[in-house]
C-alpha cells in the first residue's frame, strides 16, 4: 500500500449506533472490514462475505483484570459458521471483527498468515491484557515472495481502518500525550446515534467515560490521582502500573495529575473510579450523568425500565 497517497474510507452503520453492525472498506483496496456486537451476530452471519474465507478477531472485557480487553484472534473458511460456534462455546466477547478480501483470493496458506501477524500484533497492543489464542504459523517460506508483500499491505491497511471502527488491535497511545507534557481536557470520542457519557471528580482529577460493547470506557485526556491512598487496593496499583508502564497514564508535573492517553476499557464503573481516584469507590453512585447530578445507578434502573416498556 502507498503510505504517501491519501485514502479514504468508507464506513456504514446499520443503525445509527456503535451498537449495530459496521461495515468498513475503501474504494482503493482488496480488504473489507465488518465489526457487530454479539448481540447482532446472526445479522452479521448472515452477509454473503461472511461465506468467504477470512480473519476475525473477538473483543471483550478481559475477566482476570480490572481493566483491559480480552481478545481471541481466528481464521477460518467458512467465517459464518465459526462465529457460530463461537457464540456457544467462548463466553467472554462481546464483539466481533471480521477482514476479508473482496474478491475471494485468501487461501489457507494466506488466511494463516493474517491470523499470525494479527496475533502478533495482539501481543504489541496496549489494550489488549489477555490473548486466549497465541498460535503463530509463520509459514513465510512456503509462500511466493509477491503473495507476502500483498498480504503485507492488506495488514497495513487494517492498521488504519480498525481504529476508525473501534477495534483496540491496532490502538496505541498518542504520541503527542506521552511524555509529562500538560494535555487539555477529556476528548468524548465520535457521538453516533445518542450514546450517554458519565462524569467523575475527585479532587482535581477529572474522568469522563461512555459504555461500548459490555465495558465501562474512560476518555483519553481524563485525569488521575498521582498519589495513592493507602486503603488503594493491590489489584488496582498493578492496572495503574501497567497503564503507566504502556504508556496509556503519563505524568503530567505541571497539574501533578496522571493523564490518560487514550481511550480505556474497565470491567466496572467501580474499576475505574478507584484508578483515577485512588481508593475503593463506588463507581454506580460516583458516576454522574455528563452535565447532570443524575447517577450511573439511577440512569441505568431507568435506562432497564425503559428497554422493559
Amino acid at each position: 500500500m502507498n503510505n504517501t497517497a491519501g485514502l479514504s474510507i468508507n464506513l456504514h452503520f446499520s443503525e445509527r449506533s456503535w451498537n449495530s453492525l459496521v461495515i468498513a472498506d475503501a474504494s482503493s483496496q482488496n480488504a473489507k472490514v465488518l465489526s457487530a456486537p454479539k448481540s447482532k451476530l446472526e445479522e452479521l452471519v448472515a452477509r454473503d462475505e461472511l461465506k468467504r474465507s477470512g480473519v476475525y478477531i473477538l473483543t471483550g472485557p478481559n475477566s482476570e483484570e480490572d481493566f483491559g480487553l480480552e481478545g481471541y484472534i481466528g481464521e477460518s473458511d467458512n467465517l459464518a459458521a465459526r462465529l457460530r460456534s463461537h457464540a456457544k462455546k467462548k463466553a467472554f466477547w462481546s464483539r466481533a471483527y471480521v477482514a476479508v478480501s473482496k474478491d475471494s483470493w485468501f487461501s489457507k496458506s494466506h488466511i494463516r498468515f493474517l491470523e499470525a501477524r494479527l496475533i502478533m500484533q495482539a501481543k504489541r497492543a496496549p489494550l489488549i491484557t489477555r490473548i486466549t489464542n497465541d498460535k503463530q504459523d509463520l509459514s513465510y517460506d512456503r509462500l511466493p515472495d509477491g503473495e507476502v508483500a500483498n498480504l503485507e499491505d492488506f495488514v497495513s491497511f487494517l492498521a488504519l481502518i480498525m481504529p476508525a471502527i473501534g477495534c483496540p488491535l491496532f490502538s496505541f497511545p498518542d504520541s503527542v500525550h506521552a511524555g509529562t507534557r500538560s494535555v487539555g481536557q477529556p476528548t468524548i470520542p465520535l457521538a453516533v446515534g445518542e450514546e450517554t457519557h458519565f462524569e467523575l471528580a475527585k479532587g482535581a482529577a477529572r474522568g469522563v467515560a461512555y459504555l461500548r460493547d459490555g465495558a465501562f470506557w474512560v476518555c483519553q485526556g481524563s485525569t488521575a490521582r498521582m498519589e495513592e491512598y493507602s486503603s488503594l487496593r493491590d489489584g488496582y496499583r498493578k492496572a495503574r502500573r501497567t497503564l503507566m508502564e504502556r504508556d496509556i497514564l503519563v505524568r503530567d508535573e505541571r497539574r501533578g495529575l496522571l493523564v490518560f492517553t487514550q481511550d480505556v476499557p474497565f470491567n466496572s464503573p467501580s474499576d475505574a473510579a478507584a484508578v483515577i481516584g485512588t481508593t475503593s469507590l463506588n463507581g454506580r453512585k460516583e458516576w454522574k450523568v455528563l452535565g447532570t447530578g443524575t447517577t450511573y445507578a439511577d440512569w441505568e434502573a431507568k435506562a432497564a425500565t425503559t428497554d422493559a416498556t
